[in-house]
């Protein structure tokens, strides 16, 4: 219990100094002790995962071998049967384990996770590519995401995922071409018929979750709330950029099942940093035309060893000022902009959340620890959340974002707790938040101070999607709160910090 007195020392303390006696017992946190505590907490949404970056390179090697696939013995690439040419069949790799060891390898950042960590930028983002046509059953995916969501305590998520017709966007964007005249490219888009293939893209995605729905029947996953959010590559020529936009705002629009839009790809792709202006100037033109479609971008993903000082100057601001981006995604090289404090209150202003990624960064970008900005943005009062990225690629797991942020970052159970309600605030959900407040977490009046909800709250309740789930949300937080296994850890916690203020720790308990 000793372990547990000190993991809960550093969840729970509100604000204790940096002295000695806290450093000690920083170092002595119990990293398997401190993920089983945090296990068990919900955590509301997962707002920033690619829907193809979640499986495991075992989960795909298993599909593989279910679907009769092959694995390339050298590159570990997944391929379709037959398996020739130096291929094996995936059902064949179980008995060799140094075939499988190397497709495992190949499909994520383990093996750079031995050695040289910024190897795993390039690998992490090749990895996409290696995993064939298993990846293209969407459904299989998805009811593996909502599992997996429930191992980690999640309610909803908002997945990445590309939604788009059997052309993509390319006979359109070849002949329409881009001659920097936003209005007229446009135009020229919908007139050679860009959405004609919409409905297609719709029956596809109501597909997939049919494929959902029965893989995962009546098992938890299937209470799981599930939204998409369209991906736009942007390592292309502006014209497949603008047609990718122009299609995604529209399918905003038409399909309420897809609640927003990104842009994906390496932020440090020589495209994506030529570009980087134009693209939020795109985004600026379709914002117009559609002022409600939600937008979240990649942003800031960037550090000195990846790109010049220029394209470390702006990316943020601009992805606020011309992206209109509700959510940062990454936001890492914010001491690099020009002027970062304005940027930092330009964020707060208008109420931007970052999404914080402490593992990718750390295995894409090599930054963790003191170098991480994550309690720079939290200093500077901008709303923190925290996601996965591509938890399978990068062998981590939601919870063990969530471990990083205590043990890496030192956050305590009130600012998690604080990051958890923010992941329903600041999702794409429909209708009005619970919270009058947001910053102190005060319900709004039709609810306020209601353990069950009266005929007003009901109403209100059935008028908001988002509030529902924030509902749902505070029931599983004081569920928790009263559960026999945070009340020990209190206990423990109470007796610990007791001894540390007798050693003259000025230390704020920070229970709820």
């Amino acid at each position: 219990m000793k372990k547990i007195a000190i993991i809960m020392f550093l969840l729970v303390s509100a604000c204790v100094p940096k002295t000695a006696e806290r450093s000690m017992l920083l170092k002595q946190v119990d990293p398997v002790a401190l993920r089983m505590v945090l296990a068990e907490m919900p955590k509301g949404a997962e707002l920033h995962t690619h829907l193809s970056g979640i499986p495991y390179a075992e989960d795909y090697l298993k599909w593989a071998a279910d679907d009769g696939a092959c694995i390339h013995e050298l590159s570990g690439r997944i391929l379709a049967g037959p398996c020739v040419n130096g291929t094996v069949a995936a059902k064949d790799a179980y008995r060799q384990p140094d075939v499988w060891g190397r497709a495992v390898n190949a499909l994520s950042v383990r093996e750079g996770m031995r050695d040289n960590r910024m190897w795993g930028h390039d690998r992490f983002f090749e990895t996409f590519g290696r995993f064939g046509a298993v990846k293209r059953d969407k459904g299989r995916l998805l009811a593996h995401a909502v599992k997996q969501a429930v191992r980690d305590k999640v309610q909803y998520v908002e997945v990445m995922l590309s939604i788009y017709g059997p052309q993509w966007v390319s006979p359109w964007a070849a002949d329409a071409s881009w001659n920097g005249k936003a209005e007229e490219c446009f135009a020229r888009l919908k007139q050679a018929g860009l959405f004609k293939d919409m409905d297609l893209a719709r029956k596809e995605l109501g597909r997939a979750e049919r494929r959902q729905r029965e893989l995962v029947g009546n098992s938890p996953g299937s209470n799981v709330k599930v939204r998409y959010i369209n991906q736009i590559f942007r390592g292309v020529e502006p014209a497949y950029v603008f047609a990718q936009m122009a299609w995604s705002f529209e399918l905003v629009r038409r399909d309420p099942r897809v609640v927003g839009l990104n842009m994906v790809g390496p932020e440090d792709g020589p495209i994506a940093v030529r570009d980087y202006a134009l693209h939020m100037d795109m985004l600026d033109f379709f914002h117009s035309k559609y002022p409600d479609v939600p937008i979240a971008l990649h942003a800031g993903e960037l550090t000195p060893t990846l790109t010049t000082p220029q394209a470390l100057a702006n990316h943020i601001k601009l992805a606020v000022i011309k992206g209109h981006a509700r959510r940062i995604g990454h936001g890492v090289g914010l001491a690099y902009e020009t002027v970062p404090l304005n940027t930092l209150a330009l964020m707060r202003q208008k109420d931007v959340a970052l999404e914080v990624l402490l593992g990718s960064n750390d295995v894409i970008l090599n930054v963790s620890g003191r170098d991480h900005p994550l309690n720079f943005y939290l200093k500077e009062e901008v709303p923190v959340v925290i996601s996965s990225d591509d938890m399978g690629i990068a062998r981590s797991t939601l919870t063990d974002e969530y471990e990083r942020a205590v043990a890496d970052q030192g956050l305590n159970y009130l600012a998690v707790k604080r990051v958890v309600r923010n992941s329903l605030e600041y999702s794409f959900l429909e209708g009005q938040s619970l919270w009058d407040n947001a910053t102190s977490f005060k319900m709004v009046s039709a609810c306020y101070r209601d353990d069950q909800p009266d005929l007003d709250c009901e109403a209100f309740l059935l008028s908001s999607e988002k509030a529902r789930e924030q509902w749902k949300l505070e029931g599983k937080l004081n569920r928790f709160e009263d559960s026999e296994v945070f009340k020990r850890f209190k206990e423990d916690y109470s007796k610990q910090i007791s001894t540390i203020i007798e050693k003259g720790v000025d230390a704020a308990i920070g229970f709820p």
